[in-house]
């Protein structure tokens, strides 16, 4: 099956979306997830059909474009996906996020949802992910410094993690660059902040 339907649907779904999790987002996942199915001998349909779908049901989106579990499945049934394909998406879709990291744990995935979990940890990382991170922020009125809700504290809180929680060999080394950049980034800002570069001498 092609996956050029799922494609169009999902696009149409986020359309207008601004928050970092967007159709060119999701483009970008679905990329990086092909590269690494490849170099991994994945299943590609299952691949790209996940990635695809990953944010539709995510917290993260308005309620206008959030769907629930069962119309994503129903969705990619009857734009040609067979049933215990479009299982298998759902499985992948409903295990892969960062916050579920501690209920499922990298065992309840198939290759196919590692694949898609690393690609789209990928996304959130690097000169995009810095990027992503400040387009969350600004869209839900989070600062730039100063609590835990911030985008600075993003990088702590999680982004600075993602390294070391890549699951195959092909997302590890795309990841290596991408977390030296941030590590600069982050230093960077450290000294540009007020309260943190201000020489007292």
């Amino acid at each position: 099956m092609q996956t050029e339907q799922i494609r169009t649907w999902v696009k149409s779904v986020l359309n207008g979306e601004s928050s970092g999790h967007d159709w060119l987002h999701v483009s970008r996942v679905a990329k990086l997830a092909l590269y690494i199915g490849k170099k991994e001998n994945a299943d590609l349909f299952i691949v790209e059909a996940a990635a695809l779908v990953h944010d539709l049901i995510d917290v993260k989106l308005p309620d206008a474009a959030r769907l629930s579990v069962s119309e994503v499945y129903e969705r990619l049934v009857s734009l040609g996906a067979g049933k215990e394909e479009a299982e298998r998406i759902i499985h992948i879709i409903t295990r892969m996020s960062f916050r579920d990291r501690e209920k499922f744990g990298k065992e309840q995935l198939s290759l196919e949802g590692r694949i898609v979990q690393d690609a789209d940890r990928l996304d959130a990382i690097g000169a995009v992910g810095i990027a992503r991170a400040f387009m969350f922020a600004g869209a839900k009125g989070h600062r730039l410094y100063g609590n835990n809700k911030s985008a600075y504290a993003h990088f702590f809180g999680k982004l600075l993690l993602l390294q070391d929680m890549m699951n195959t060999d092909t997302a590890r080394v795309i990841a290596d660059e991408r977390h030296k950049f941030m590590l600069h980034f982050v230093s960077q800002l450290e000294k540009e902040i007020p309260g943190i570069d201000i020489e007292t001498s």
